[in-house]
């Protein structure tokens, strides 16, 4: 345990006070607490390594990166094809790099790319999932959206090795080098309607799933049925065993050596290490197949199994193979997972419960109880009825769902014989629609963002009501502290200037009430005020009341479809000229709009300006007036001394002119960009502008940025506060 604390506070805290000194205080305890010297001195040198291990890791696996001037021009990129998206106009690979700038990445180095090509390059190559690729782009950083609340895709992305995007267009910057050898996995189900069910059911790939089934799926609370974990790893073993001794008794007729028992663990053994490849890796995956060749290992030298110190090895195991693991959810869901079940088994044992299904009952109340922190903590929401939906799900999937899909494929591959699947498809069409039908019914329940701290209080708090209900009891005052602290709406006004890349969306709110301004870009499938806005406003607990829609460009009306089918369309008060605003719609906020003169005719020039107003306290939002439209609204007395601007434009060296800036007098201004744009905005011109008139500037390509306004004044603050040493910005 040393050395997986060592490695968490490498991780998280290296090089910060925390980290100095809680390694003083574990060392003393150690000291302490431990009797024999060898003991003492074997306990800290392995806390030394586990605080040292990422670090070298990082240098040995996650350290190559292109440098700036590499960054500036064109490079030769070479790799596998991993993933392949289709969009409505291109299509997205991800690549598994193995040479990049003319330096061949060593075997161990992990680097992926996402390629976007064209769909006549699609058309002209059709490259498959395993090819080969050569490519030739210009490449940046990939830089996730950072917003209060959301999650932190910065860590997913290192964890995976996602680190440049390029773009290719032209057939010449593009050749598949060699082409991968025909897949099972890949086509796997492919004769079914169903075959994404395949593929997500038997090996965890959700990419090919419909979104409305994701949605039903969340809202249920059963995602983890299609993410491959212990379940499918002690299905797949029995399966494979059973077949082994199946064969077993054929071939004993002819012979009678007693080691012939062991035949079976060891094919069971090798058909779950195949599955483990087939799926990726996947954290739980390893878990579960660790767990079992521990078992396997003691029923053969005839040593007693006990399940938490295989968990623990498991768990050391897993972290020396890569400690960063401990970035990825999967890792804390499947382990805390199995730590419940294990306190649920001891329990039902304690309590004499006796009734199988009571058993089930309890320990999926167990599971559902300790997992719901972490859920809330990682997705900001809950599933309310998962406890229930899971106690008919868990056992549909297990003993009738996976068993059959895996008969209907090995069927299919050892005798083409594809009957089967039609057979199938019948039963696979009636869940699905069940579970369309039912998800549908069954919202999503968010949760306002809550700490990391709290989350493991509430963990700990649990297992000790579980086991030492009277002990446990200290912590409840704390947690029920920290809840009323976490559910109560904030008295204040608050706004949320997002991070939707190149565009804007602001939310400006007091007391459970929201008023939007702008409503961020939609591309192809994605879009922000889906993906951004809604989940915003539902985390936070806010109900839209009011929208304000600048002006009719993609990056700030992209999302009005979206507004529409939200049920918002109503909530539409201003839109370019048509806006004319000079009212109190939250509590003492004044929200007062410019419109645009008739003799304006640009789309930029059109956009309804916004001055909201509370107390002393001045924002002023711009959409993306230029000059021309600057110098109108410089006989407008009430926009001078301004406390935060958005700047006009994003910060493009048409808006922002030093007369409208010595007008305004902005102690703040705050840039929505997107990183590494291919504008440079916002301009070297402007940013120089804002700072000689001694102006603070703020860039959404850092994260939303956040103001609270108060009494005694405001603050601003980035949304995601916590910088990682191995994140290279």
């Amino acid at each position: 345990m040393c050395f997986v604390v060592g490695c968490i506070l490498s991780l998280f805290f290296f090089n910060t006070l925390v980290f100095f000194s809680t390694i003083i205080l574990v060392v003393l305890v150690i000291v302490v607490i431990t009797a024999k010297n060898i003991a003492k001195f074997y306990s800290i040198i392995t806390l030394l390594v586990g605080a040292s291990y990422p670090i070298l890791y990082y240098h040995c696996v996650y350290s190559s990166n292109l440098s700036y001037d590499e960054l500036q021009q064109k490079q030769i990129l070479h790799g596998v094809i991993e993933q392949i998206d289709n969009y409505q106009f291109n299509d997205r690979l991800i690549v598994k790099t193995t040479k990049i700038a003319n330096t061949n990445l060593k075997p161990y180095a992990l680097m992926r790319t996402q390629v976007y090509i064209s769909r006549a390059i699609n058309t002209q190559y059709s490259p498959k999932v395993g090819d080969t690729i050569s490519i030739r782009a210009k490449f940046k950083p990939i830089k996730p959206r950072l917003n209060e609340g959301l999650f932190d895709r910065r860590l997913h992305n290192f964890y995976v090795g996602l680190k440049y995007k390029g773009s290719v267009s032209k057939s010449d910057d593009f050749a598949v080098l060699t082409r991968a050898a025909p897949s099972h996995i890949t086509n796997l189900g492919s004769l079914s309607h169903y075959s994404w069910l395949y593929r997500g059911v038997l090996f965890g790939d959700t990419s090919a799933m419909p979104e409305n089934i994701k949605s039903a799926i969340r809202n249920l609370g059963i995602a983890h049925l299609f993410a491959v974990s212990g379940l499918h790893m002690a299905i797949v073993f029995g399966f494979s065993f059973w077949l082994g001794k199946l064969a077993l008794l054929l071939v004993s007729k002819f012979s009678s050596h007693n080691t012939l028992r062991i035949v079976p663990y060891f094919i069971a053994i090798a058909v779950c290490a195949t599955y483990l490849h087939a799926a990726d890796y996947a954290t739980s995956a390893i878990r579960a197949f660790i767990m079992i060749v521990l078992v396997c290992l003691c029923l053969f030298v005839n040593r007693s199994y006990t399940s938490k110190r295989a968990l623990l090895c498991a768990l050391l195991l897993v972290i020396l193979v890569n400690p960063f693991v401990l970035l990825s959810a999967g890792f804390y869901f499947s382990f805390i997972a199995v730590a419940s079940i294990l306190v649920a088994i001891d329990l039902t044992k304690k309590w004499r419960i006796k009734h199988p299904l009571y058993q089930l009952a309890f320990i999926q109340l167990v599971i559902s109880i300790t997992l719901t922190p972490l859920t809330v903590f990682f997705f900001n929401g809950t599933s309310v009825f998962s406890v229930f939906v899971n106690l008919l799900a868990i056992p549909l999937f297990s003993l009738f769902v996976m068993p059959l899909m895996l008969c209907v494929v090995l069927v299919d591959y050892a005798f083409s014989f594809s009957t089967p699947y039609r057979w199938l498809d019948a039963l696979l069409k009636l869940l699905i629609n069940y579970i369309e039908r039912v998800g549908e019914h069954i919202t999503w329940h968010y949760v306002p963002p809550i700490s990391w701290q709290l989350i493991m209080l509430t963990i700990a708090t649990v297992l000790l009501l579980l086991y030492y209900y009277r002990s446990a009891l200290l912590t409840l005052p704390i947690l029920v502290f920290y809840y009323v602290h976490a559910l109560n709406k904030e008295p204040n006004l608050t706004i949320r200037i997002l991070d939707v890349g190149h565009g804007l969306s602001v939310i400006i709110s007091k007391q459970g009430e929201a008023v939007l301004y702008d409503l961020g870009a939609r591309y192809q499938d994605f879009s922000y005020f889906n993906h951004l806005v809604l989940p915003t406003l539902a985390i936070n607990r806010l109900t839209l009341i009011k929208t304000v829609i600048s002006h009719d460009d993609n990056d700030h009306s992209g999302g009005l479809t979206d507004l529409r089918h939200a049920g918002y369309f109503s909530t539409i008060s201003g839109f370019e000229k048509a806006c004319n605003i000079n009212a109190n719609w939250l509590e003492n906020v004044r929200f007062k709009s410019f419109a645009a003169p008739h003799t304006v005719h640009s789309d930029n020039n059109s956009s309804c300006v916004l001055l909201i107003t509370s107390g002393q306290f001045k924002l002023l939002l711009t959409g993306d007036i230029e000059a021309e439209r600057e110098n109108t609204l410089l006989a407008e007395p009430s926009i001078q001394n301004i406390d935060v601007l958005i700047s006009p434009h994003h910060g493009s060296n048409s808006s922002s002119t030093e007369g409208f800036i010595d007008k305004t007098q902005p102690r703040w201004v705050v840039h929505s960009v997107n990183a590494y744009n291919r504008w440079r905005l916002p301009s070297l011109a402007v940013v120089t502008r804002y700072a000689e008139y001694g102006t603070k500037q703020l860039t959404t390509s850092r994260g939303a940025v956040k103001i609270e306004v108060t009494s005694s004044g405001y603050t601003l603050s980035y949304a995601k506060q916590q910088n990682y040493w191995f994140l290279v910005d």
